[in-house]
C-alpha cells in the first residue's frame, strides 16, 4: 500500500531511479513488468480481469449512446457500469502501487469510434502539485483493428520536460500547442507505437506521454473503448490548458473521486497561487451541476 501520508513522494515511484523501482518491484514483485515498461516507455498493457458483464454493458454504452457524437465525458453518471469500470479495485491498488500515493478516478471518456486526435500530452489538459500524479487508463471493449484508428502513442515520451503554455510561442492557443508537440515528436525522433489491444485488456499511460489516435483507414469500423483518467491523493490538482497569462495562475480543480463520492480539495500547502473569483465560482458550479453517481 502508498506511504503514510507524512512519508508521500513528491515524485511518482514509477519516475523516481532506478533504486526507488528496484525497492517497488522486490515489495512487489508480481509488477516487474510493468515498472520496467512503465519506466522506460511511459506505458504498459494488462488485463486488469474487468468483470465480462461490465464491459458488454459498457460496449453497448457506446454504442447505443455515443454512437457517431464522438466521445461521452462522465458516462457514469447515467450508466453504471462505467463507474465500475473506473473504480475497479485491482487497478486502483496497482496505480497505488506504482505511484506510492491512493490514486482515485475523477473522469471518465468512451467512444465508439476512433477519435483521429492529434498527438497531445495530459499534462497540458490535467496535472499536478506536485507533478507527474496524473495518469490514463484505456480500456478496450471489443479488438482493436489496425484500421479502426487505435490509440497511437510515442514511448518514452514521457520523459521529456513538462510544457508550460508560455513555453508555446505564438498566440499561445490549442493550435499552437498541437504544432509544439509535433515538431517534439520530430526533433527527438519520437517513432509512433498503437494500441492493438484484445477486448477487456487496459494500457496504462504516464501523465506526459504524447499519445493521440491515429488514421481510420477504415471507416466502417469502430473502436468501442473507455479511458478513466486517475489522480492521486494530497496534491493540487489543476488545468494548464486555462492558464491565465496575465495573472500567472493555472484553474484549481477540486476533482470528483468516484471510488469515495465525494470530491477532493486541491491541498493548499501544494500551491503558489490563490484561488481567483473566477475560479471559486467556476467550481461552486461544477459541484452543483455534478449529479451522484449510481453505482
Amino acid at each position: 500500500m502508498p506511504a503514510r501520508e507524512s512519508e508521500l513522494p513528491d515524485t511518482p515511484v514509477i519516475e523516481s531511479g532506478d533504486a526507488a523501482r528496484a525497492s517497488l518491484i522486490s515489495t512487489y514483485p508480481e509488477l516487474a513488468e510493468i515498472v520496467s515498461s512503465l519506466a522506460e516507455n511511459g506505458y504498459a498493457i494488462l488485463d486488469p480481469e474487468y468483470d465480462a458483464g461490465d464491459l458488454a454493458t459498457a460496449e453497448a454504452f457506446c454504442r447505443d449512446a455515443v454512437a457517431d457524437r464522438g466521445r461521452i465525458q462522465d458516462g457514469w453518471i447515467s450508466e453504471p457500469a462505467i463507474g465500475r469500470v473506473a473504480v475497479h479495485q485491482p487497478i486502483i491498488d496497482l496505480l497505488s502501487q506504482l505511484y506510492g500515493r491512493r490514486a482515485f478516478p475523477f473522469q471518465t471518456l468512451n467512444f465508439e469510434v476512433g477519435t483521429q486526435q492529434k498527438p497531445h500530452s495530459d499534462t497540458y489538459h490535467f496535472n499536478s502539485s506536485p507533478e507527474r500524479f496524473m495518469c490514463g487508463v484505456w480500456v478496450a471493449l471489443e479488438d482493436i483493428s489496425p484500421d479502426a484508428g487505435p490509440l497511437i502513442y510515442y514511448p518514452g515520451s514521457h520523459k521529456l520536460p513538462i510544457l508550460k503554455r508560455t513555453e508555446l510561442g505564438g498566440t499561445q492557443l490549442y493550435p499552437d500547442y498541437e504544432k509544439h508537440i509535433q515538431r517534439l515528436v520530430e526533433d527527438h525522433g519520437l517513432q509512433p507505437e498503437y494500441g492493438l489491444l484484445k477486448r477487456g485488456q487496459a494500457l496504462i499511460w504516464s501523465a506526459n506521454l504524447i499519445h493521440g489516435g491515429s488514421a481510420r483507414k477504415n471507416p466502417e469500423l469502430t473502436r468501442r473503448s473507455q479511458v478513466t483518467h486517475y489522480y492521486f491523493e494530497d496534491c493540487a490538482y489543476h488545468t494548464p490548458l486555462d492558464f491565465d497569462p496575465e495573472r500567472g495562475t493555472h484553474f484549481i480543480r477540486q476533482p470528483y473521486d468516484l471510488s469515495r463520492k465525494k470530491h477532493v480539495l486541491s491541498q493548499r500547502k501544494h500551491l503558489d497561487e490563490q484561488l481567483s473569483l473566477r475560479e471559486i465560482w467556476a467550481q461552486r458550479w461544477h459541484l452543483w451541476r455534478q449529479r451522484p453517481p449510481r453505482f
